[in-house]
């Protein structure tokens, strides 16, 4: 229990205020679309929430509670996303999120992960993706006679996402290749960053993933990575710092295309359609792709940390760049939802295997909260927001979105 253990002063701060279950009521539009915790709004039980898994974790903690008798179904159904913890820090200045991780991590070491999450680290370890697709195939979808810079020190990183949506990655390439920017492609030996294995507690699985793909990028001399993916900008940011110091600085590719189209370096063309737009802010891009700093120290009366801790607080994650590109583009009006940004309702994507019906009826609520707006059409930046939201409403990814806009030049 020692891992849990470093939490437990987070399980007692716990005052049951409720602030993990909706957003800041000075940000509230009312209390419709007021809801940020996905599982807590399906479910209706304070067990089902931010609160309620910290109380878990310290029944658990004093043995009162056994891992094994049942809290597995409400610590899979969490979506991870991070809502509850940056609205909880706005309150008190505790670790809800971590916590959560930790006693997922100590579930899965005692044998209790679902048999979903797995399967998908089976797949992980021998096709080097989470979808167990044949590892030869992961750029299968890029245009004969292809050429990259092999010289370059910048990777666009694709990410297992390619497979499923190989268009995104395809206007990435356009893009970068329109502004000029050099880079090469790592081709085989790009593996899944481990976003979905440190996610689900699998922490051996993680570290063994992320271990090979740090050293490889510094075998590779590699100084810039690009993703293509919200999931592996999150992970490269937000996750991989715990297993050592990232050499390399990570972009995502709006943070690029923003920056080209500053700079003139991309020109786009009208198309003549009129389009009313909404961003979905996804987690992995937003609150949860803040940098990760360890902390180790001493809590001190009234939560003082001693030396001085950095929190992530979700304000730093890439809001500004993705609603720059669609102010850019000729002919689009985009409107904003509520819940947005830092306070962005999650897909609830990564629950699908673990509690499918909570998992539906989250999209469900994100697609009424866009129409409510006015939206005609959502519009992304990760690929798993766009499998969770476009069954029901015109959905599209901003790269592939720009993509559409730039002159020729961008051709591959």
């Amino acid at each position: 229990m020692d891992k849990l253990k470093k939490y437990e002063y987070s399980m007692d701060s716990c005052n049951h205020c409720g602030q993990c279950k909706w957003i800041l009521p000075p940000k509230m539009h009312g209390w419709d679309f007021a809801e940020i915790c996905p599982i807590h709004r399906y479910h209706r039980f304070d067990a089902y929430s931010g609160q309620g898994l910290l109380n878990i974790s310290k029944e658990v903690l004093n043995g009162k509670l056994k891992i094994g008798e049942g809290l597995e179904k409400v610590l899979w159904s969490c979506t991870m996303c991070g809502a509850c913890d940056v609205n909880c820090k706005s309150v008190r200045d505790i670790e809800v999120l971590e916590t959560i991780h930790t006693l997922r991590t100590v579930c899965a070491e005692e044998g209790t992960a679902p048999e979903s999450l797995l399967s998908m680290a089976k797949k992980v370890e021998e096709t080097h993706n989470i979808y167990g697709e044949s590892h030869d195939k992961r750029f299968a979808w890029l245009p004969e006679g292809f050429e990259d810079d092999k010289d370059s020190d910048t990777v666009l990183f694709v990410g297992c996402s390619a497979y499923t949506h190989p268009e995104i990655a395809l206007a990435a390439i356009k893009i970068l290749k329109a502004g000029g920017v050099k880079f090469r492609l790592l081709r085989e030996e790009e593996f899944c960053c481990g976003a979905s294995l440190w996610r689900g507690g699998l922490m051996a699985d993680a570290e063994k993933l992320i271990s090979r793909n740090m050293a490889l990028f510094k075998e590779k001399g590699i100084k810039k990575i690009i993703t293509a993916c919200a999931e592996c900008f999150g992970s490269f940011r937000g996750i991989y710092p715990r297993f050592g110091a990232m050499e390399a600085e990570v972009l995502h590719i709006t943070q690029v295309a923003a920056k080209l189209l500053e700079e003139g370096k991309i020109t786009l063309k009208t198309d003549g359609e009129m389009q009313k737009l909404t961003y979905h802010d996804p987690c992995m891009l937003g609150r949860l792709s803040e940098p990760w700093e360890a902390w180790e120290g001493e809590i001190k009366p009234y939560g003082l940390h001693v030396p001085e801790k950095k929190w992530r607080r979700g304000f730093d994650g890439v809001y500004a760049e993705p609603r720059a590109i669609l102010e850019a583009i000729p002919g689009l009006e985009t409107v904003e939802m509520p819940r947005n940004k830092e306070d962005a309702l999650c897909c609830a994507y990564h629950s699908r295997e673990t509690d499918g019906d909570m998992s539906a009826c989250t999209a469900e609520e994100r697609i009424r909260e866009a129409k409510a707006m006015g939206a005609e059409k959502i519009v992304s930046a990760c690929p798993f927001c766009l499998d969770a939201l476009s069954d029901a409403m015109p959905m599209e990814d901003i790269s592939v979105l720009l993509a559409r806009y730039i002159e020729e030049g961008g051709a591959i």
